[in-house]
């Protein structure tokens, strides 16, 4: 039986008599490491739902005094949430392990006038990539010059939102003015997170970002009679999970990040559920699932395998090899994050531990699905590497190339030197933008075919080789020859799966 228009996320084709009720739903248990929802069996639960949420962060050295801190540039609030799963019945039907870390590739697909208009308004962030920094010609241009670069045509801030500009006839006002010693930015001061619940913001996250099965589906609550809840689990309290520090307090005294701890706001967790009902559907809808066999939605899920990764500088070129066991899975999309957690370089990033750091000389890498190699030759071409994880999400990455790769700048050996990057070296919450270059390095593999279909997976687990090397321009830990650098390597995989809904039970098929 096809799917009526009312439980797909879609225009409907004619005009319905509908009714629509928003409820504050408040969670049945809460904790600082988790929370539970229980989601009331009636009408059709609208995917585009909101979980409403707010954290507070003291400084233990001095409790009184706002910290500066913010919610992680590449992805706002939602830095906050570690794993969201759906139950129906006491079966997991979703789960997203290591969602913050996903949702920040996600994110990366947002327009500027999404992220704008919406993204950062709702749930924070600082990641309108705008402008050019130009080149700049080093023996002529002075630091100061080179540090404004953004107020220089092309105009704009590579990394962050553009400045205002507007034309000033009187010297003594200062709006709008353009000085080569304006080089910082920082978070409008109504999104930086307080250390008092009363004047902390609050933030919103669709349903359908944090659950992969409510994208493009209306889940018919009314017609299931199983229990059917949403579990979250939070992220670590401490800097650069579910904040990032900020150099100076309010007070401009130097913050110690170890001291700073988040408390997610009790009474700020809720959702905003928004339920439809459609008087003249609704019988029918309830007939086909009790008496004609039910419903069969197909919805994307996600099955997230962590790895670890570590470069040696006297080890030379080195190849790494990962086994993926997919077998019988109809996977849809394959996503490769490279995360490195060394405190020296979390610590001077903008997006705390929401990265997929390059490497100064790149990397070649390949796939193999059923014992047969993906690409002809590994792929070791920047420019091919970003064209491949364009193609993944059927939406270009919204990410400026400096961010992507250090290949884009280096020599033709990749050694750029630390500090001769090519993004501004002005200030975004007291951070370097120079250190985010290269941060967002995601690698993707489109596995679909042109009609939506995932392929079937064989006995034969996936594999995923990739070879490098380490110079000394990588930041890691130790020194000449004796420098290693680590990364956590994350595979997000995308696959079909079918929930069945007949008789009021639901049941899911891989």
């Amino acid at each position: 039986m096809e799917l009526p228009d009312v439980l797909k996320v879609s225009p409907l084709k004619r005009p319905l008599n509908q009714s629509t009720n928003t409820d504050i739903l408040q969670p049945t248990t809460f904790s600082q490491t988790s929370c539970k929802f229980v989601l009331p069996n009636t009408g059709i639960l609208d995917s585009n739902s909101q979980l409403h949420l707010s954290q507070i962060v003291v400084n233990s050295d001095n409790p009184a005094v706002d910290s500066n801190a913010y919610y992680p540039n590449t992805l706002g609030a939602a830095a906050c949430i570690q794993r969201c799963y759906l139950t129906i019945g006491g079966k997991e039907i979703c789960d997203t392990q290591d969602c913050n870390h996903f949702l920040n590739w996600k994110r990366h697909h947002y327009s500027n006038e999404y992220k704008k208009g919406v993204a950062m308004p709702h749930t924070a962030g600082n990641d309108v990539y705008v402008g050019s920094a130009g080149r700049v010609d080093n023996a002529n241009f002075t630091q100061v010059q080179k540090n404004a670069r953004g107020f220089l045509p092309p105009y704009g801030t590579i990394g962050k939102e553009t400045s205002e500009y507007g034309i000033v006839l009187n010297s003594n006002i200062q709006f709008a003015r353009q000085n080569n010693d304006a080089i910082t930015n920082t978070d409008k001061e109504k999104r930086l997170i307080p250390y008092e619940a009363s004047r902390t913001p609050g933030m919103l996250i669709p349903l359908s970002a944090l659950i992969p099965a409510l994208v493009g589906v209306q889940l018919p609550l009314g017609m299931i009679e199983q229990e059917v809840a949403i579990v979250i689990e939070w992220a670590a309290s401490t800097w650069g999970h579910r904040f990032m520090y900020n150099g100076t307090d309010k007070s401009g005294a130097i913050v110690d990040k170890t001291l700073l701890t988040s408390t997610i706001v009790e009474n700020d967790v809720f959702l905003v559920l928004d339920t439809l009902y459609y008087p003249g559907l609704m019988e029918d809808i309830k007939e086909q699932i009790y008496s004609r066999g039910g419903y069969s939605l197909s919805f994307d899920s996600v099955i997230t395998q962590q790895n670890y990764l570590q470069y040696k500088e006297n080890e030379g070129a080195t190849q790494k090899d990962f086994q993926i066991p997919l077998a019988g899975k109809k996977v849809k999309r394959v996503i490769v994050q490279k995360s490195t957690e060394q405190e020296n370089i979390v610590e001077t990033l903008t997006a705390g531990y929401y990265n997929s750091l390059a490497l100064r000389k790149g990397e070649e890498y390949q796939f193999r699905i059923d014992s047969k190699n993906v690409y002809s030759l590994p792929i070791s071409n920047t420019s091919l590497q970003r064209c491949e994880a364009n193609a993944v999400e059927g939406i270009p990455l919204v990410l400026n190339s400096h961010l992507y790769s250090f290949r884009n700048t280096a020599d033709d050996d990749g050694d750029i030197a630390a500090g001769d990057e090519t993004i501004t070296t002005r200030l975004c919450n007291s951070h370097t933008m120079a250190n985010d270059c290269g941060s967002q390095h995601y690698i993707g593999l489109k596995v679909e075919n042109a009609f939506g279909q995932g392929h079937l997976m064989g006995i034969q687990p996936v594999i995923y080789s990739e070879k490098s090397i380490l110079t000394q321009y990588d930041a890691g830990t130790g020194t000449t020859p004796n420098r290693e650098s680590d990364r956590v390597v994350r595979f997000f995989v995308v696959h079909q799966k079918i929930m069945n809904i007949n008789s009021g039970i639901v049941e899911t098929i891989d």
